[in-house]
């Protein structure tokens, strides 16, 4: 299944210093995530990924709240917030909002994203410089590559049903991926066990809550709440008349 990969990751300062080097990695691509298969799950233990393919006819608004706990359970806070849209002819729009450190509270988004499947583009935009990036978005080719990659080394993967649940009104399919890596596989002096519990809404094919624990990193909770299923607010994929745009797709350089 084609799916759009769609992660966004601001969190706190303290957060970034300890796992820059895996958040740093997440970025929306278009991937096929094979059923009982994550190549990454042993070598980046930061918070999860978001898929949200562009299916026609289920237009939906939706937020994205990610929560962190440490390994030990004695710090937990919302790491970041992010707004989802689909309209009905499977185009995306997603952004990124920072906390506020002092309140608590979400600021306005600082960058937003458009991809559109028909055209095969992915706009990335910047609010504070009022720039626009256009980027060819191909799917078949990123999937076939994502395809030929093979998990990790010195690791194995279990997968297990959880059956069906609801949440939000919502019915759900849970699967739980056990993952246990070999002491020294990733710089670990101990064998390392990484759980992945992940619960898809097979009418909105998205996966509504992702939950992580990893010891290396303590829990990362990634729960959507669906705010509606009617047509999203058309400003979503409306760019202000004031920015500029860069167009990188190879046609645009001929």
């Amino acid at each position: 299944m084609i799916r759009f990969r769609a992660s966004w990751l601001v969190l706190s300062l303290a957060l970034i210093i300890v796992f820059a080097t895996p958040l740093s990695a997440q970025q929306p691509f278009a991937a096929a995530r094979p059923a009982g298969r994550n190549p990454d799950v042993a070598a980046m233990p930061g918070v999860e990924n978001m898929y949200v393919p562009p299916k026609p006819g289920q237009p939906f608004t939706a937020k994205s709240v990610v929560t962190w706990t440490s390994q030990d359970e004695s710090s937990s806070h919302v790491a970041f917030m992010s707004m989802v849209a689909r309209d009905s002819s499977g185009k995306i729009y997603f952004e990124s909002r920072r906390t506020q450190t002092d309140s608590g509270e979400f600021q306005p988004r600082w960058n937003f994203i458009i991809i559109d499947p028909k055209e095969e583009t992915r706009t990335t935009c910047y609010v504070a410089t009022k720039s626009c990036r256009i980027n060819a978005f191909l799917r078949a080719a990123y999937a076939k590559s994502q395809g030929s990659e093979e998990a990790p080394r010195a690791s194995t993967m279990a997968s297990a049903s959880l059956g069906t649940s609801v949440i939000d009104a919502l019915t759900v399919e849970g699967t739980r991926e056990t993952t246990s890596v070999a002491a020294g596989a990733y710089g670990n002096s101990k064998p390392l066990v990484i759980t992945r519990e992940l619960w898809h809404s097979p009418e909105l094919d998205l996966d509504v809550l992702i939950k992580k624990s990893d010891p290396r990193s303590g829990t990362f909770l990634r729960k959507v709440e669906i705010i509606s299923r009617n047509e999203p607010d058309p400003d979503y994929f409306t760019i202000p008349s004031d920015y500029t745009f860069l167009d990188n797709r190879p046609a645009a350089k001929k």
